[in-house]
């Protein structure tokens, strides 16, 4: 098998020749990478990790056809880009980080309010999807993932999260207005990105964290209101072109997996074993035989604290407990962090391999 054949097998929650993998890292982090082999090509780097799966976000971007600018500086080196996120580059003992400082409609009061702010939404027609379907050539034979989806998390991003969540509950016209605003876009968006590259893309990710350490930050109720008309929206679309639906919630998220399965969700991830509820046996038994389960290796304390011994034995206990009946894609559980040394990264790979 090759790495595509691999993923799409284990997707289908089969059992492939191997435990396929995924890796997901943040630029430090890259860099550091591409240092220690001597490499400047993402695709040599997941070669050498043994990685199956390329996020194409970052590598093969449509081509950016905007009447405004794409991102604008602000003040104190704020950013601004055209979805409305503001982000300021934060000095870290372990490196850069990226985090968001601002949200733009985050003292509106009503839905008029928000309506008149001065902002621009994006249209689909600001993108050049044409050269993709080229490009994408040079990654045929690994799992292909297009991310960037989201119908919760980047609203948060604009009005602020505590301010969203009051809003599901007291202010459900402002929810529901910044709610589909996103999710029309991103339809749109992808629609037109799965058309233009006819079937070379194999997996849309979306990502909304809807759980904390100790349960979910919504109701199954509100869930079901907000979240589950829309996330069916995008796997519809996706599953009309042939391509398969992972959805990214961090946190604990056990009781609304059901809910995920009824809305065509084809892939379960990061699986934070961490979080309450969510160990892996329960989760195994929560998803088996009916959606894949993606991610699990602990990025809180095992990766980047622990010891390359404690990741090697992480590593083959979920393989032994989540793969053993395929339907499983070892990865971290979450994007890695600058935290996480080298050293570690590296023996998470190794022992991938030794494992898998």
């Amino acid at each position: 098998m090759n790495s595509k054949e691999r993923v799409m097998v284990a997707v289908s929650r089969e059992k492939p020749d191997r435990t396929p993998c995924n890796f997901h890292g943040t630029k430090v982090v890259c860099d550091r990478l591409f240092q220690h082999y001597a490499l400047a090509d993402y695709r040599d780097l997941m070669d050498v990790l043994g990685v199956d799966m390329i996020d194409i976000r970052g590598i093969v971007d449509p081509i950016w056809k905007g009447p405004i600018p794409k991102t604008i500086r602000l003040s104190n080196g704020v950013m601004q880009n055209y979805l409305g996120w503001q982000t300021k580059v934060v000095k870290t003992a372990y490196g850069p980080v990226e985090e968001h400082c601002g949200y733009i409609f985050a003292n509106v009061n009503s839905l008029e309010q928000l309506v008149e702010v001065d902002f621009r939404w994006p249209q689909v027609g600001w993108f050049d999807f044409s050269h993709m379907s080229r490009e994408l050539s040079k990654y045929k034979s690994y799992g292909i993932v297009a991310s960037g989806a989201s119908v919760f998390q980047h609203p948060t991003l604009v009005r602020k999260m505590d301010n969203l969540l009051a809003d599901m509950l007291v202010a459900p016209e402002i929810a529901n207005y910044l709610f589909d605003r996103f999710t029309d876009f991103y339809v749109e968006y992808f629609d037109t990105m799965f058309s233009q590259t006819k079937g070379q893309i194999d997996i849309l990710r979306i990502a909304d964290d809807l759980g904390m350490q100790d349960g979910p930050l919504i109701s199954l109720e509100l869930f079901q209101e907000f979240m589950s008309p829309r996330i069916r929206r995008l796997t519809e679309m996706a599953h009309s072109h042939g391509v398969k639906v992972m959805f990214h919630s961090c946190g604990s998220i056990l009781q609304f997996i059901d809910e995920l399965v009824d809305c065509g969700v084809d892939i379960l991830d990061p699986i934070q074993t961490r979080a309450k509820d969510m160990e892996p046996e329960r989760v195994k038994e929560k998803c088996r035989g009916r959606i894949c389960m993606h991610g699990s290796v602990d990025t809180q304390y095992t990766l980047p604290m622990g010891t390359i011994s404690e990741i090697e034995q992480e590593v083959k206990t979920r393989i032994e407990v989540l793969g053993d009946e395929g339907g499983f894609i070892i990865a971290p559980s979450h994007t890695l962090q600058p935290d996480v040394p080298l050293g570690n990264v590296i023996a998470l790979y190794d022992a991938i391999r030794r494992y898998g």
